[in-house]
């Protein structure tokens, strides 16, 4: 039992160390994740969290027993928090690896820190001391593992209650805020807002349509995630990029949704 806590807590130091290491290569993003988040020093989280799980996964390594225990706490905080932040539909994702695409935090993201508390459980309290795992507990550990990430991909790709990633965007009809810089939609005219992310494959598929938009038909706005344009999406309600927003003539909200395609902009547009 011991080899198989301490294969268990191998393959819980690369997760927290992945984690740890891809937050510090997208800092910028980690802030803006913590921003969202409404969190007080952003800058400085985006260091300190990553460099706490990078050495938690040292840990993890050469202490399992006491780095599971604090593995296990850490945990716990970060789950309460992001229960906090579904429970309030807060803007843009936690940024727990690095990511650049800002999907809302949601039921996958707390299933997935259940599993890793179960895993960081385990450790704590059966771990004593490195050792040399077997084969058998290898494998084990990695058909968990293995089905653990197929169960979170299923969930990943159904349609949560209440999930906020679905709440998206203004009413119809609502007055459309000024854009990133000042920008406004150009009167007299449809205007195609579209809100991307850095990064993110459907993002760039979503703009590569964009350009097969007649000119002649509608104006497009692309609002890109950064510091400065992270307002512009939280005054149109967009948490999850891509996402397009069709402004009327007048100014005013007429439809939008999520975008990938030429023939979802014709979708979207075609709720008028």
């Amino acid at each position: 039992m011991e080899e198989l806590a301490y294969a268990s807590a191998l393959a819980l130091a690369v997760v927290m160390a992945v984690a740890g290491v891809a937050k510090l290569r997208h800092r910028g993003v980690t802030e803006r994740a913590f921003r969202s988040q409404g969190l007080a020093w952003p800058g400085a989280l985006a260091i300190a969290v990553p460099a706490t799980e990078v050495v938690l996964a040292l840990g993890l390594v050469v202490v399992p027993d006491w780095a599971g225990m604090a593995t296990l706490a850490v945990l716990a905080g970060f789950t309460t928090f992001l229960v906090q932040s579904v429970r309030r539909g807060r803007a843009l994702g936690c940024g727990c690896f690095g990511s650049t695409r800002p999907r809302p935090v949601g039921g996958v993201e707390l299933a997935r820190n259940g599993v890793l508390m179960a895993g960081a459980g385990f450790v704590a309290l059966v771990a004593e001391a490195p050792n040399l795992p077997g084969l058998t507990s290898i494998v084990v550990v990695a058909v968990v593992a293995a089905t653990s990430a197929v169960g979170l991909a299923h969930l990943g790709r159904r349609p949560w209650p209440n999930d906020p990633a679905r709440r998206q965007g203004l009413p119809r009809g609502s007055r459309a805020p000024a854009l990133a810089g000042g920008l406004t939609a150009p009167a007299g005219e449809t205007t195609l807002v579209a809100f991307v992310a850095p990064s993110c494959r459907g993002c760039a598929e979503l703009l590569a349509a964009l350009d097969q938009m007649p000119r002649s038909e509608v104006a497009v706005r692309v609002v890109a995630l950064d510091d400065d344009s992270s307002a512009t999406f939280t005054a149109y309600g967009v948490r999850s990029a891509p996402y397009l927003v069709v402004v009327d003539e007048d100014g005013e909200v007429r439809s939008s949704g999520p975008a990938t395609s030429f023939a979802d902009i014709r979708r979207i547009m075609a709720r008028q």
